[in-house]
Formats: structure tokens, sequence, C-alpha cells
């Protein structure tokens, strides 16, 4: 069986299970709400993920492939929909405004390029460009975390069940940048994967507080 054959199949998954991480951002709100307070989180990792998925988004648009745009107009909804929620419950209102200003601007900035370019391969380059850029970045951030977890000798402020459905979507999407050849696709999820994976790993050498409570 080829492997184009299976791009429906590995595009169709990644998709879902993408959507069902996005929707971890539902659980945060919930807090949000019920605390009425966004205490002391970052609504940043929201209108990141505003920028990302458009960008994403308008890049599918360009190569014409409809997995990367669903996935990624679904996303583009959820993540401003978070933002709003994020916007309504912090005490930081001016800032948070001002960087949501910023994330408008980009995304109009975006947009006007693409309208603007005459040639569809450069703009399939500059736009995929930007988004593996923006990716690569997005998926280092995480290794911030990882000189905690040497310092303490535990694993316990990662989020496993997370880093473990980011090994499983970057690895869909790593697969499926594969099969329809695209490094723009392949790159940044390959890192991600990579990444993740070893975050992953750090819980078999430094074994989470809570999780050896639970065993004993």
């Amino acid at each position: 069986m080829p492997l184009e054959a299976w791009k429906d199949i590995v595009g169709n998954t990644a998709t879902i299970t993408t959507i069902i991480q996005f929707l971890v951002g539902s659980q945060v709100c919930a807090v949000f709400y019920r605390n009425k307070t966004t205490g002391e989180t970052s609504g940043l990792t929201f209108l990141v993920g505003v920028m990302m998925t458009f960008a994403w988004y308008s890049y599918g648009r360009l190569i014409g492939d409809p997995s990367i745009q669903l996935v990624n107009v679904i996303g583009l909804l959820l993540q401003a929909a978070y933002s709003f929620c994020f916007y309504a419950f912090t005490p930081l209102k001016f800032e948070t405004g001002r960087r949501m200003v910023f994330t408008v601007v980009f995304v109009a900035l975006v947009q006007l390029y693409i309208n603007h370019e005459a040639d569809l391969p450069t703009a399939q380059l500059r736009l995929g460009l930007l988004c593996c850029s923006m990716g690569v970045a997005y998926c280092s951030a995480p290794l911030a975390s990882v000189q905690h977890v040497f310092h303490t000798g535990s694993t316990h402020a990662l989020p496993f069940y997370l880093i473990l459905a980011t090994v499983a979507v970057t690895g869909q999407w790593t697969v499926y940048g594969v099969i329809i050849q695209d490094n723009f696709v392949l790159v940044p999820n390959m890192l991600g994967c990579a990444v993740a994976s070893f975050q992953l790993a750090l819980f078999a050498y430094f074994p989470s507080t809570e999780l050896s409570k639970n065993i004993i």
C-alpha cells in the first residue's frame, strides 16, 4: 500500500486528536469562571495560539490542504474564545488588551500580504517559513521546564497527559508531513515530537512525587 494512500486516514486522525488537545483550554477557562479571576496565569498562550492557527490555516488555503485548513480554523475559533474568556476575568485588562490588539494587527498583516502577493509559490514559501519558525519557537518553549526538573529531581511540575497528547499529535502531523512531502509541516512537528518525547522520558528517570505516592 503506497504511503499516499494513508493521507486521508492520517490527516483525519491527526485532525481529531489535535482538536481534542485544543479543548484542554476549555478546562482552564472553566477554572477562570469558577474563581472569577485568571490569577497568575498568562493569556499569552491563547494569543499565540490565535496567531499560529491563523497562519497555519492561511498556509493550508494556499497549498489547498483541507486537513490543515479544518483543524486550524477550529483551533482559531477556540483560541479566540479562550482569549476573550481570559480578558473577561483578568485584572490586567490594559496589558491584555494591548496584546490582543497586537494579535489582531498580526492577523491583518498576514491576510493583507496574502491578498497582495500575486505569485502563489512565493506566498507559499514565505508563509510556510513563518509557520515553521513559529512552530519551532513554540516547540522549544517547553525546554525551559526541563531545567527545573533537573534542579528538583522531580517531574511533578510537568503535565504528563498533556505531554503524552503532544507526542501523539505532533507524531501524527510528522507522518502527514512526510506523506504530503511538505517540510514546513514536517520539521516543526518532528521537533515538537522530539521535545515532547524527551520530556516524557524524564518521567522514567525522575518519577513524579504524586505518582510515587499513588504507587506506594
